[in-house]
């Protein structure tokens, strides 16, 4: 329910037709009850290229198992507690954000590059905890090169307001980085080169982690962390975001 001029949000605003196609990504139960299959004009031949490049990929990773290399033997030997097995840490699907990045940013010199500073103009969430808007936040990008692999690291603030009668606010950090070819993550970050691109691929994954003094939604935020897959297309950035248990 929502407050005094404030209009409630529907599973259909959160998934409003765009030019993304957000059933490629999803890999949860959860999430797929409640977002229709969807295909949009150009979206079906990437797919299909990205099925076919992925299965290609997954034969050429069928090679037989090769010798340890001397370092890897002498790593091996100095394992600490090699007979002790630790919890291997789970990924469980819990929410999606959107953002749409503002047309203006302020670049800012750093060594021998540079520093971008952007602010989002729209926003929205849905997953496990509850839904809402992403309602103000910033993010801090500077792109470096190794040889023929570009990164773009990424740091940014979100904040998150639910859609309870009285809203909670959350406060969600991100940090991680995209890499790829250095053409190919440049022309991602472009609105108008980003059109012809097919966003995965380049690599993006961030850490997320929440925090809000709400008692509706501290318990379950506060102590937690995240590990995010994301898109990034243009203005829009996308994120899937697995609660590490």
């Amino acid at each position: 329910m929502a407050g005094p001029g404030r209009v409630p949000l529907t599973i259909s605003d959160l998934t409003e037709a765009s030019d993304w196609d957000t059933t490629l990504v999803i890999t949860d139960d959860w999430m797929k009850k409640i977002v229709p299959e969807r295909r949009h004009s150009g979206w079906e031949a990437v797919e299909k290229q990205w099925i076919g490049n992925k299965q290609s990929q997954q034969s050429i990773d069928q090679k037989p198992s090769r010798e340890l290399t001397r370092k890897e033997y002498e790593a091996m030997e100095r394992f600490p507690y090699p007979q002790r097995a630790l919890p291997v840490p789970q990924l469980e699907f819990d929410f999606r954000m959107k953002v749409i990045l503002s047309s203006q940013s302020a670049s800012v010199a750093v060594n021998d590059g540079f520093k971008k500073w952007s602010t989002f103009s729209d926003g929205s969430w849905s997953g496990r905890f509850g839904y809402g808007l992403v309602v103000n936040g910033g993010q801090e990008s500077q792109d470096v090169v190794h040889g023929k692999t570009a990164a773009t690291w990424v740091e940014g603030m979100h904040r998150l307001q639910t859609e309870d009668e009285v809203p909670a606010y959350i406060e969600c950090k991100t940090r991680g980085n995209m890499t790829g070819p250095p053409e190919l993550v440049k022309a991602l970050q472009d609105p108008g080169a980003s059109a012809s691109v097919d966003p995965r691929s380049c690599l993006f994954r961030v850490f997320v982690t929440m925090k809000t003094t709400d008692e509706r939604y501290a318990e379950k935020l506060n102590a937690g962390m995240w590990i995010g897959s994301c898109l990034w297309k243009g203005l829009e950035v996308i994120y899937d975001a697995y609660r590490v248990s």
